[in-house]
């Protein structure tokens, strides 16, 4: 079963459909990858202090309180996937690919005192972790929206590496292109609205999309309507006040006129062979080269 999960991506990328996740992981699932690590000396049981987080991880806040709830799940139900990591660096520790907060929560324990970790050994075992982690937090808790795109931009990085396009990273993902698109746009938002799901006060992607928009037209508009969302002050949802907002900015958004300009004169030369459209405009020249199909529909429509 070890090459299940690359006969799936080949068969649906040859159909062009997408593919079920719940099927996937019934297909592959942890205890696969685990076993197939096992028997490559890929799996190992390390202390925490064995194990470091990523320098280049874009995410460098972690919020307390979810912490805690995930330590306290894994001391009661034990470690259910184990987390990424590269091979050791000249340091004698090991960096974190994906499962930081599962060695975070471990680290802070004082009952669990060893992480399970897999050495990654190609794209598609860091794939399928992804998957499996998107899926299990998306059905076992609210994940911060900026975290989830975070790791929707990783299957996207990976799925581009092995020459697939972000339609069929939505496909693995179960979504559509339009919707991960959206997703990914939270990682350029302005720090203010990724702070909103960093703080957990509010992780509706339609949200802080409609506010990441209207931020870029009118910023001062936008703090308003937030600093009365924290008072309590608004008399609908923010996701209502957020789609207003953009409403009433395009309303506002200036028509442009269509500048229509006479010319002087137009006429065709020939220029070593190469017929040329001339159009002159007061002081200025513009120049188009005429194709023989193009000179001929030309002159059919002034006989």
């Amino acid at each position: 079963m070890g090459n299940s999960f690359s006969d799936m991506l080949k068969r649906n990328k040859a159909k062009n459909t997408s593919v079920d996740i719940t099927n996937l992981l019934e297909d592959t699932g942890t205890d696969s990858i685990i076993g197939k690590a096992k028997e490559e000396g890929r799996y190992l049981e390390l202390s925490p202090d064995q194990l470091e987080p990523d320098p280049n991880q874009p995410r460098k806040t972690f919020d307390n309180h979810s912490l805690k709830e995930l330590q306290q799940s894994i001391e009661a139900r034990g470690q259910l996937q184990p987390i990424l990591i590269g091979e050791k660096a000249d340091n004698g520790k090991y960096p974190i690919i994906s499962g930081e907060r599962r060695w975070r929560a471990i680290n802070n324990s004082e009952h669990v005192t060893t992480i399970s970790a897999i050495i990654r050994s190609g794209a598609s075992d860091e794939l399928l972790l992804l998957l499996m982690q998107i899926d299990e937090n998306n059905q076992r808790e609210q994940v911060p929206a900026i975290e989830n795109a975070l790791a929707m931009q990783r299957v996207v990085d990976i799925c581009k590496a092995n020459g697939n396009d972000q339609t069929y990273a939505a496909s693995m993902l179960g979504m559509s292109k339009s919707n991960l698109s959206k997703h990914l746009s939270l990682l350029k938002a302005p720090e203010d609205i990724k702070l909103l799901s960093l703080n957990n006060e509010t992780q509706d992607v339609e949200t802080l999309y409609n506010l990441s928009r209207a931020v870029k037209k009118d910023e001062k508009a936008v703090n308003k309507l937030v600093d009365k969302f924290r008072a309590g002050e608004l008399d609908t949802t923010l996701r209502s006040a957020s789609k207003e907002l953009i409403e009433d900015q395009n309303k506002k958004k200036p028509k442009t006129k269509p500048v229509c300009l006479e010319a002087q004169k137009v006429f065709i030369e020939d220029r070593e062979g190469q017929p040329v459209l001339v159009i002159t405009l007061k002081n200025k020249s513009v120049n188009y080269e005429l194709s023989e199909e193009a000179l001929k529909e030309l002159k059919a429509s002034l006989a």
